[in-house]
């Protein structure tokens, strides 16, 4: 079965290059496959593949003249976007992990929350006063616009110290905070900076485009295609006259 397989694929093989060398060489069997026509094949298949070669070496040239222009874009976009996602990225403000939490006021890494409202600890100013009553501590946030929360902390639930040592531990974070906001300033202005660059460097895109045009431009002025083209509709004529029948 195996043999009897071999045998059938080899046949059909062989009937497709003879099918395929009669529509090659038109004009019969005789022109298509003897000797005495070898040198008229020789010559319509040479003009063939001089056609056939300088199209290729053109449509090669000029694809990687077209691939040279999507990489520089490609490049261009990749710089432009990662500044763009890193200016995002420093934008967006989060509170971060929840630290500690007193009465009303939660602190967290970035920020308080105090009921509904979200307060960010860069440039919150958290003072504490004591109240008229005794053992009753008045905790005030103000923010930079000067909006100002007040949050009253008194009885045995909330004994002094420990309120002081929140005020204390809301202190150091927004001076962390400030610190931290200051390097977001710094490092949003150099990436504002970055982004200006990165969208006006289009020398390489449009050196690659240039390379392109340049490219099509050489090629559409050659004039080898033209008269490979002519020499193959000579070969062709030729042909025809030697066999009625005209190629392909």
């Amino acid at each position: 079965m195996i043999l009897l397989g071999w045998v059938v694929a080899v046949t059909a093989l062989g009937v497709w290059w003879m099918l395929w060398r009669l529509v090659r060489y038109p004009g019969g069997w005789t022109y298509a496959f003897h000797e005495e026509h070898r040198e008229a094949r020789r010559a319509l298949e040479g003009a063939r593949g001089a056609v056939r070669a300088l199209r290729r070496a053109a449509r090669r040239e000029k694809w990687r003249a077209h691939g040279a222009v999507k990489r520089a874009e490609w490049a261009y976009r990749r710089r432009v976007r990662r500044a763009e996602s890193e200016l995002e990225r420093l934008g967006t403000t989060r509170r971060g992990a929840r630290v500690e939490q007193l009465g009303e006021i939660i602190l967290h890494e970035h920020a308080v929350v105090v009921g509904n409202d979200e307060v960010a600890l860069a440039g919150l100013k958290v003072r504490l006063e004591p109240g008229r009553l005794k053992a009753t501590s008045y905790v005030y946030l103000t923010q930079l616009d000067g909006r100002e929360r007040m949050e009253r902390y008194g009885g045995a639930d909330y004994a002094e110290d420990a309120v002081r040592r929140f005020v204390v531990r809301i202190q150091n974070a927004v001076a962390a905070a400030d610190r931290l906001e200051e390097e977001r300033v710094g490092s949003i202005r150099a990436l504002k900076a970055e982004l200006r660059e990165a969208r006006s460097a289009t020398d390489q895109v449009e050196a690659a485009k240039e390379r392109l045009e340049e490219t099509r431009a050489r090629h559409d002025a050659d004039v080898r295609l033209p008269k490979a083209r002519m020499a193959l509709d000579d070969a062709r004529s030729t042909w025809h006259g030697l066999t009625g029948r005209r190629p392909r």
